[in-house]
């Protein structure tokens, strides 16, 4: 007999039953990931009766822990551990970490503001990895100390609306892209990594009087203003004049779709600060012109 042939049914006789096994495993680890809502009063956010079904979301396993309204405080035994695809959601009220400097663990997980208020608090830090998201597109989000945007390594931050605040520096490692939105910080530093901001449009807000007036380390890195951009940057504590003598415009802190350019901005006091916006392309200009135009004949029509 060839054993040959005998070996070759026994091999395919167990590949045939673990395929199951394994399929019954992830389903069963999916099915154990749920979206547990908050109960909508003011309280504790690690008392279970305060949430729907008298629950706490295990957002260490998969658990959506989501916030429509109420003001919800965490006060922590421990990390908050967002892994294994748990969220925690923020669509109304507040949350906010009190007494203690625990840490927010981020390993798979994802923190999402979509409206509301998310104060990170007491909190010591934020830890993340590559598989880590925090996503803002509504509301505001308060974080403590550095921000540092580098994908690689620390996930996803995405800035679509609403506001995001970060209580010290704004660090692009790499290229950041801001579309919308407002991003405020004592100070966006470019030192430590090869990363530029992109601007098109929404605001970014900076401490003028920060060091460095507020931007720190640009030359081959900057704020680079899109053709088009209808952004506008906000630096607070700082004159006009005391902007212009910064060169911010004339050393390439400051951009122009790539160029330095200083003939390409409008430099202008509002407030208790400087807002440095891009003199508006021709075509933007005849596009708002001929909706006045439009506005002025259906006047004339009503009447």
């Amino acid at each position: 007999m060839n054993p040959l042939r005998l070996f070759l049914p026994m091999f395919t006789s167990r590949v045939t039953v673990a395929i199951p096994a394994i399929l019954v495993l992830t389903a069963t680890s999916i099915s154990r990931a749920n979206i547990i809502q908050w109960g909508g009063t003011d309280g504790e956010y690690t008392t279970p009766a305060n949430w729907v079904g008298g629950v706490l979301p295990n957002t260490a396993n998969g658990d959506t822990a989501q916030i429509n309204s109420g003001n919800v405080t965490y006060t922590p035994g421990g990390d908050l551990t967002l892994s294994n695809g748990g969220v925690l959601q923020i669509n109304g009220g507040s949350w906010t970490q009190i007494n203690e400097i625990a840490w927010i663990q981020m390993s798979g997980g994802t923190l999402a503001i979509n409206g509301g208020v998310f104060n990170q608090g007491s909190s010591g830090n934020i830890l993340r990895n590559a598989a880590s998201a925090i996503i803002v597109s509504g509301g505001t989000a308060n974080l403590n100390g550095n921000l540092e945007y580098n994908p690689t390594s620390l996930g996803t931050l995405s800035l679509t609306s609403g506001t995001l605040n970060v209580g010290s520096e704004f660090k692009p490692i790499s290229d950041f892209y801001m579309t919308a939105g407002t991003l405020s910080a004592n100070l966006i530093s470019f030192a430590d990594g090869p990363g530029s901001i992109y601007f098109s449009g929404g605001t970014i807000q900076v401490n003028g009087s920060a060091f460095g007036n507020g931007l720190y380390g640009g030359g081959d890195k900057s704020i680079d203003f899109s053709t088009g951009s209808t952004g506008g940057l906000f630096l607070d504590n700082l004159t006009p004049s005391e902007f212009f003598s910064t060169g911010f415009l004339t050393n390439g802190t400051i951009r122009h779709n790539g160029a330095i350019s200083e003939a390409d901005f409008i430099v202008s006091e509002s407030g208790s600060g400087t807002l440095i916006t891009v003199i508006p392309e021709p075509s933007t200009l005849g596009l708002v012109m001929l909706s006045l135009m439009a506005g002025a004949i259906g006047l004339r029509k009503r009447r």
